[in-house]
């Protein structure tokens, strides 16, 4: 019993460490991309996730350039600003706070 109480013990420490290294991992992958500047071609609101489904957490302003991962996020289908397509922008809209926005609703200034 003991021995086996042990081993979970083990597991579980191993396991915490797999997470939290994956996380720090993760969230350096999400610094080290490349950042590019998006002009908002109309108001629009940010979402949680790349779709609707996740509620929106803000908004951004027609003309305003917004800092954006330079890639596109695929996510929910949709239909705006005259196309309709699955890909994202994920803008920083308010300081720290970052979020997605219809990639058709964006001009990329660079």
């Amino acid at each position: 019993m003991r021995t086996t109480m042990m081993a979970l013990l083990a597991c579980a420490a191993a396991t915490a460490f797999t997470a939290g290294t994956a996380a720090t991992a993760q969230a350096a992958d999400v610094e080290a991309a490349a950042v590019c500047a998006a002009v908002a071609d109309e108001n629009r609101a940010v979402w949680a996730q790349p779709g609707t489904s996740g509620g929106s957490v803000g908004f951004v302003i027609a003309g305003r350039t917004y800092d954006a991962d330079c890639a596109l996020a695929s996510g929910q289908s949709y239909t705006a600003c005259g196309d309709t397509t699955s890909q994202w922008a994920y803008v920083n809209y308010a300081g720290d706070e970052w979020g997605y926005v219809p990639s058709a609703c964006v001009t990329w200034a660079s």
